[in-house]
C-alpha cells in the first residue's frame, strides 16, 4: 500500500485469510460487528510498519477433498508448532516450523505432549465454532488413497508448478483466456 509510506518493511508475523476483513474495516474506520467478525485481527499496525505483540493460534478447517490434492483435515499453528489432523484415518502430523519451514520432518513421535496439547486445543476450537465435520467415507480405501496421493504429488503438483512458473515468466502476456479454464479429472 504505497500511501502508507512504511519504507517497504517486512514482517514475519503469522497471518491468515480471516485477518483481511478486520483489516479492511480498520482502514475504513468501521467497527467490527461481533456477529460478523469472530476470527481474525486487524493487520493495520503491520502495514504501517509497526510490530504486533499478539500471540495467537491460527486454525484451518478443510473438511473435504480439494481439486489440487487437499485431504479432509484440520490444522492448528501455535508459535512455531503446526499440527495437522487428517479426518479419513484420524492420523496427525506435527512440525516444528522454526527448524523445518518446508514441513519435511514429522516430529510427532519426538514431541507427543506438544501434539496432545495442540490436538486438544484444535478439537476444542472446532467445537467452539460449530465447524461442519466431515462424514466417514464407508468406501474409503487406503490403497486407493495412496495411489491418489502419489498421482497428485508426482503429476498434478509438478504440472501446477510449471503453470505457475509460466505465469511468472518475464515474457508472459495474458490474453482473454489466460486462466486456461478446463475441466479437471480427479
Amino acid at each position: 500500500m504505497p500511501w502508507l509510506k512504511n519504507g517497504g518493511s517486512q514482517s514475519d508475523f503469522p497471518v491468515i485469510g480471516t485477518d483481511f476483513y478486520p483489516t479492511i474495516l480498520d482502514f475504513a474506520n468501521i467497527d467490527a460487528l461481533s456477529e460478523q467478525h469472530i476470527d481474525g485481527i486487524s493487520l493495520k499496525p503491520i502495514l504501517e510498519g509497526k510490530k504486533m505483540d499478539v500471540v495467537r493460534p491460527l486454525f484451518w478447517h478443510y473438511p473435504h477433498y480439494g481439486n489440487q490434492g487437499g485431504n479432509p483435515s484440520s490444522i492448528i499453528r501455535e508459535e512455531n508448532w503446526k499440527l495437522i489432523h487428517y479426518w479419513e484415518d484420524g492420523s496427525e502430523e506435527l512440525y516444528n516450523l522454526a527448524n523445518d519451514a518446508a514441513e519435511q520432518s514429522n516430529v510427532i513421535e519426538q514431541y507427543p505432549d506438544i501434539a496432545k496439547k495442540l490436538s486438544k486445543k484444535l478439537h476444542g476450537w472446532l467445537r467452539e465454532v460449530g465447524a461442519n465435520m466431515p462424514a466417514k467415507d464407508p468406501e474409503y480405501n487406503v490403497e486407493l488413497a495412496q495411489k491418489r496421493h502419489n498421482r497428485i504429488v508426482n503429476e498434478s503438483w509438478p504440472a501446477l508448478e510449471a503453470q505457475r512458473l509460466e505465469f511468472l515468466a518475464k515474457d508472459f502476456e495474458p490474453n482473454e483466456d489466460w486462466w486456461g479454464s478446463k475441466v479437471t479429472r480427479d
